[in-house]
Order: C-alpha cells, then structure tokens, then sequence
C-alpha cells in the first residue's frame, strides 16, 4: 500500500459523518485519529477508544462491533477501509482476517457485598402540579370520557375501586372546564393495566398484576426526583410521550439517547469506589444450601471471574436480541420471522432470566413479545429519521393512505404494519420535525444524502420518491390537517391531534416492525425478590426490569420502561440491604444469647 496519512469520513450514529486521519506505513496501519465531536457523547466513546487500540495492535478490520454502539463501531471499521483502498490495499481481505485473540488473564475471586448482573427516552411518572402547566390538547378530553364509559364488569376485580376514584376524578375535571393536562397516579395506574390486558393465540389472558403495578405507579415520580437529586437534567419546558405511551406524562433529560442516565449513574458508582466488569457475562449463580451467594462469569479473554455475595440482583434486560430464545417462547404473534431486527443491544439475549431459571425461579408472561411498529427497517434502530410523539405522527401505507389510530398502543399499530405489508412511512413536516426525539439536523441531512430518509419540497414530490400516487398522498394529509382543525379523526378515532403538516420541506421516513420489548420473566414481589415456583422467597436473588415479569402483562406502555428500571431497581437495593441488615442482626443477636 501507498504510505501516507489519509483523510476519510465515516458514518457516525448522532453526526453526520466523523472525520477520521488514518496513518499507513509499510503496509500497516500505524496510526487512526477519529474526530467525533459530532457523536453523542457517552454513547459510543467505548468505540473510540477500543477499536482503533486493536486494529492497531492486531491489523484486521475482523474487530467485535462494542455491545451497544453498532453503528458507531461499522463506521470506524468502514471509514478504515476506506483508506484502506485509497492506498491500494485490499479491504475486504483485511476483514477476513482471523480477529485478534486476546490474551487471557488470570481468573479471579472477589468477594462483595451485593453483586449486579446487568446494568442500564422519556420516562414515565404522573406529576399533576407540572402537569396543569400544559394546555390539553384536542382529543385528550374526549380519551378521558371514552375511558370512564368502560363498564365496570370489564375491569378486573382487583383495580375496579381505584377505577372507581379514577371515575371521580375525571369527571371533576371535566365538570370544572379546566383546559389544562390532567394525569393522576390512578390515570397512570388504569392506563397500565388496560395497556397491557392481552389474551394470546391459545385464549390465555394476561394483566398486570395490581401491587406491582400500583407499586410503579406511586413510586415513578419519587424515581424522577431522585435522578434529578443525582445531577439528571429534565427538560421541564415539555412534557412528552413516547409511540404507544397512551397519555403525555414523559419527562425527558436535556442530555439525548439516555446519556445523562449513564453518566450521572455511571459517575456516582465509580465516585463510590465500585468499578465495573464490563464484557464479563454472568453464567452461573453460586446457591449454598438453597441460598444465593455469588455468580460465576466469564471474561472477553476466556478468565474466570467468581464473585462470592450475600445477593444477587439481576437487571440483565428481557430476551429481545435471542431471535430463537422469542421464537421458542411467543404464544401472541403468528410468526416471528428469523431474521426479524431488535431495537435491543445484542447481549439482551435472556442471560438473566436464565440464571434465575437456575435458582427455581417461577416465571410470568412468557409469551408475550413486544414489536416496536416504527423501527428501522435495516438497523432496527429507534432514533433514525423523524421520530415525534404520537399526536405529530401520520402513518401511511405504501399507497400513500393512513390506516390506523396513530395514538394506540405499540402491539395495535404493529399489527396494523403487518397487516398493510410490513414497511410504512411516517410522514412530517418542517415544524413537526421540530418535535423529534434525539436527533439533529446535521443526522437528518445525512440520512437524506444516504438514502434511507426521505424529504422534498413538495408532497407530490416526496410521494413520487417512495413510489406512491403522488394524489393519493396529498389527498390523504388534506384529509388529515382538516381532522386537526377539527379536532376529531372520523376516519380512525385518532385519540389525540397535534400539529398539521403543511409547511415544507416534507419528510418520510421508512419504518417495519421489530423486537422490541418481552413482558416475560421471573416473577417478583413488591420488594423485588424472586419467588419460586411454590411463591416463596428465593433468599439472596432478587431482580427489576425487564430481567422481572409481572406488571407490563401482554404489552408495555412506551415510557414505562424507565419509570420500571429506576424504580424496582431503587427497590431492589433497598431490600437486599434491609436483608442483609437483618441477616446480620440476627447472627449478632444469636451470637450474643
């Protein structure tokens, strides 16, 4: 290959490309320089600074993509080969040479107090006094109405008092004509368990169970403000909602993509002394005389890592990203394709709910599986192109025509998707694109230029881009900014309307199904232990998140996924510590008598 120092760019997740300086000599690679002040910080710096340390070291482009930033990690690795055939060289034999064997360190053995398997949009919590600060929009109103009508024989025993006070509650609202946002505990409350009532393909039906549930529900706000305690930032000019959230109670950091969750927690654990093993997957609990006492994992270089503990809590995420492990255990989709995408991180793979399967565990919710309606069609990604909360979405088919209630929960619209083909578009425009979650226009600018976002001046014209009747289009978003001025969708009950789409340019942005989200795992307690299949107590396991089943039932409302990881996971702590106090008072108190 020619010598040389050669100028490349490389397609980033949040930029639109990163500009990287690779330095060739003698046919190697001695030097890579990326400038990705573009990217979001905290999401890919794993990336930077370990990829090009081991092409470097090792010369293959035949280098592991780092769990969780896979779009980052090709950008490097395709940005490399790019200079690459600039001087000459063969790329693609480059990438198939054998990947670099890392050398293996010696096992190890520690022991801890508590050991952590797992580890960590808007987030959603009712909080009624921010709340009022917002005019209500057209059609929430009448969502309220719609669901105080629900006869009481249609909800379960269990939640019909706290339906009841909800009933209350909205209808004086209502009467007073206030024009503000309401939301309550109890709207959250009933809005979970309706949101996630299911019946599957065998007749079963599924809902959350009411103390956890309630238990969520009354504790998500206090999680909000213990965030905020820690040094989160919440934008408080807005409150937001997710696709298929039901109602606007999203609070959502400054910071993007989850970055000040990471760092702020991430920071306070290691201000605290603890340092994290990260590529280290847990494979096996250590259970002393039915106790759980430590897990026994395995590094990247092949080590053996044994952690001896008092507990083990599991927030190892669901099973989103083991295409078999959701194949094997689905009882509500008709198929779940084998090369279906997943939203998940690629080590989402069930680790955690096997481990607590090892230990007796009993289980709930298996078999419900969550499709995101609007992922990426390649990448199943949630945060390319023009993503907006559901009252700014229009969704249209491949012939340009609407074909659902944009508003309705996650599994609803999936179906819809699937039933009209599998590939839609979400149609924006200029000022709805101004409502987007975590993106930038440099992003967009870059998705446009490479094909896979769409934008025009005209809407003839971006219809005639994705191959539809450009008529058919315009007539369909006419029909829609009359529903808006309206205030009422006769076509599809559209339960909430926002903003028209009138002011170019035009966006469309492809979107298909894809795993998202399993409501399945083991079965809690209110306090997050793990029970067995019996309903006791497994001493020293507990579990939060979705590595637990038991609250979202057959489907998750969007948003409730971070009120259900900072809050179950706070109470998971809170009561192994409890535990393990009391353990220890009672040895004293033994010891002593």
């Amino acid at each position: 290959m020619r010598n040389g120092k050669y100028q490349v760019r490389a397609q980033g997740h949040g930029s639109e490309s990163m500009p990287m300086a690779v330095t060739i000599e003698d046919d190697k690679i001695k030097n890579i320089e990326i400038d990705s002040s573009g990217e979001t910080k905290g999401v890919a710096d794993e990336v930077f600074n370990r990829l090009p340390k081991q092409i470097i070291d090792n010369q293959p482009l035949n280098v592991d993509a780092v769990s969780g930033a896979t779009i980052s990690s090709h950008g490097v690795v395709d940005g490399i080969a790019q200079a690459i055939t600039e001087a000459g060289g063969d790329a693609d034999e480059w990438k198939k040479r054998n990947k670099p064997a890392a050398a293996k360190a010696q096992d190890e053995e520690i022991t801890v107090d508590v050991a952590v398997v797992g580890a960590g949009g808007p987030m959603n919590a009712a909080e009624p006094d921010w709340q009022k600060n917002f005019k209500a929009l057209p059609g929430e109103k009448d969502t309220l109405k719609e669901l105080v009508a629900t006869p009481i024989d249609q909800i379960d025993p269990e939640y019909q008092d706290d339906f009841k006070k909800l009933q209350k509650q909205i209808k004086e609202y209502v009467d007073s004509g206030a024009d503000y946002l309401f939301d309550s505990t109890l709207l959250h409350e009933i809005q979970t368990y309706l949101g996630g009532k299911r019946t599957d393909l065998k007749g079963n039906e599924i809902h959350g169970k009411y103390a956890l549930v309630h238990e969520l529900v009354t504790n998500a706000l206090n999680s909000v403000k213990w965030l905020a305690d820690l040094g989160v930032k919440f934008d408080n000019s807005d409150v937001t909602e997710p696709v298929g959230g039901l109602w606007r109670r999203g609070h959502k950091p400054v910071e993007p993509m989850g970055y000040a969750y990471i760092h702020i927690l991430g920071d306070w654990v290691r201000d605290h002394g603890v340092d994290p093993y990260l590529e280290t997957r847990a494979e096996k609990l250590i259970i002393e005389d039915g106790k759980v006492r430590g897990v026994i994992a395995t590094r990247a270089d092949g080590s053996k890592l044994t952690v001896h503990a008092k507990a083990v809590i599991l927030t190892a995420g669901g099973f989103g990203a083991n295409t078999k492990m959701v194949q094997k255990y689905n009882t509500y989709w008709q198929k779940i394709d084998d090369d279906i995408a997943t939203t998940n991180s690629p080590s989402i793979t069930g680790d955690g709910i096997n481990l607590g399967l090892e230990a007796g565990a009993e289980l709930f919710g298996m078999g419900f599986i969550q499709l995101m309606p609007v992922a990426d069609p390649k990448t199943g990604e949630l945060f390319t192109g023009v993503v907006t909360p559901p009252a700014n979405y229009i969704m249209v088919n491949k012939e340009g025509k609407r074909f659902v209630n944009e508003f309705a929960e996650r599994d609803v619209l999936a179906k819809a998707v699937i039933a009209n083909g599998g590939l839609i578009y979400q149609i924006a425009d200029d000022k709805i694109k101004e409502t987007a979650y975590n993106t930038t226009q440099e992003s967009l600018d870059a998705q446009v230029k490479a094909g896979t976002l769409f934008r025009d001046d005209t809407l003839e014209g971006l219809a005639k881009q994705i191959d539809m009747d450009p008529e058919v289009l315009v007539d369909t978003i006419k029909k829609y900014n009359s529903y808006v001025d309206a205030g009422k969708d006769p076509e599809f009950h559209k339960n909430v309307l926002g903003l028209k789409c009138k002011v170019a340019p035009f966006y469309a942005t492809p979107r298909k199904p894809a795993i998202h989200h399993t409501m399945g795992g083991l079965v809690i307690d209110t306090k997050a232990h793990v029970l067995n299949k019996n309903g006791k107590i497994i001493d020293g396991l507990y579990s939060a998140g979705e590595n637990a089943g038991g609250i979202h039932a057959g489907n998750r409302l969007g948003g409730n996924s971070l009120a259900d990881i900072f809050t179950f996971g706070r109470i998971a702590a809170n009561t192994a510590h409890e535990d393990m106090s009391a353990e220890t008072d009672a040895t004293s108190g033994a010891s002593q008598g």
